[in-house]
């Protein structure tokens, strides 16, 4: 009697299995599966400018970022700053999308290169990122636990705290550095092939 139910239900599902076959869907062209990828892989469909930012650090040596067109773009210009769409790039120019309340609609915003003061990048770097925001809460969480616990401040805690909240501070300049731009770090436009 098992070995009936067995082969039945054997049966069943391989009787199911054979309308469970995945039904044919529209493929995505080669183009469209790169622009779903993002802004970087968009660019290599047609030939754009880019902006390049090229950072010669005297502890880690060059290295090179780059900005496509769709792209959020961070950095201070006139003394103020700004965090929007990266809009054109032309030889020595690039634009930006911003809001205008009285228009009600986003304009375009040019700025020159020799306008820009800093950019500010914003990278993600596994566990340096998350602890540059966890190890200060850690330390808070620390020194609290240890008041409530013994009734009282305590300065043995105080180099645990002071470790974590400095080394959390530490790591959020690492994954989040202001690069001023000189004669070490320019902004140039390249183009893509």
């Amino acid at each position: 009697m098992k070995s009936l139910f067995r082969s039945l239900f054997v049966l069943f599902f391989i009787a199911i299995g054979q309308y469970a076959i995945a039904q044919p869907q529209d493929t995505l062209t080669t183009e469209q599966l790169l622009q779903r990828k993002g802004t970087a892989y968009a660019a290599l469909l047609r030939p754009s400018r880019y902006l390049a930012l090229d950072v010669n650090h005297l502890i880690g040596g060059f290295h090179r970022y780059r900005f496509f067109v769709g792209d959020e773009l961070h950095f201070k210009a006139g003394g103020e700053k700004y965090r929007e769409e990266l809009y054109e790039v032309t030889d020595s120019t690039f634009s930006v999308l911003m809001a205008n309340q009285v228009m009600n609609r986003d304009e375009p915003v040019t700025f020159r290169f020799d306008d820009i003061q800093k950019v500010y990048l914003h990278r993600r770097i596994p566990f340096i990122t998350a602890a540059g925001t966890l190890f200060p809460i850690a330390g808070g969480v620390y020194l609290l636990a240890d008041i409530v616990n013994n009734r009282g401040f305590y300065s043995n805690t105080l180099p645990v705290v002071g470790t974590l909240v400095l080394s959390g501070a530490l790591f959020h300049v690492i994954s989040n550095p202001h690069i001023r731009i000189n004669k070490n770090h320019r902004l140039k436009v390249l183009r893509t092939y």
